[in-house]
């Protein structure tokens, strides 16, 4: 029942992050030659730490009640739908600056789209999981061992 009422947070998170790694990506369309890549990368840091962000404020959402569980799946529900957006959102750019782009290839053409999407994918996918699960880790607030005792 308590996932029933956080679902739309989800979306809203997923939105949020989506929007965040776009930003950058807009610039790095923006700049004709396609070589700043470190844009890419920033965007992929402002996605990480707006999931931890989000794992933040699901652990309140919890009463700083959850397990490791309930602070997990969350996360990895908006990694999936900020991946999907994110793939939307960079197809529109795509079309957007499709002059620049066209005028660029066939030299980066092929490295670009491939690149574009080894990022927006894989890249965010694994900065993601690594987020979620230290995020969950060290945002616990009330730990136990394998005994049931409380960590200190």
């Amino acid at each position: 029942m308590q996932e029933e009422r956080l679902y739309p947070f989800y979306n809203k998170y997923s939105i949020v992050c989506a929007i965040a790694y776009t930003i950058p990506v807009y610039f790095f369309f923006k700049h004709e030659r396609f070589s700043e890549l470190w844009l890419l990368y920033l965007g992929n840091c402002c996605f990480g730490v707006l999931l931890l962000v989000a794992g933040i404020f699901v652990n309140k959402k919890l009463h700083s009640e959850a397990s490791l569980r309930s602070l997990i799946i969350p996360g990895i529900k908006v990694i999936g739908g900020g991946i999907l957006l994110i793939c939307i959102l960079v197809g529109i750019l795509g079309l957007v600056f499709k002059n620049n782009i066209v005028q660029q290839a066939p030299a980066a053409y092929d490295g670009l789209v491939f690149g574009l999407a080894t990022n927006a994918i894989i890249v965010n996918f694994l900065l993601g999981m690594f987020t979620v699960l230290i995020g969950a880790v060290t945002i616990k607030t009330n730990q136990r061992n394998e005994k049931g005792e409380e960590i200190t």
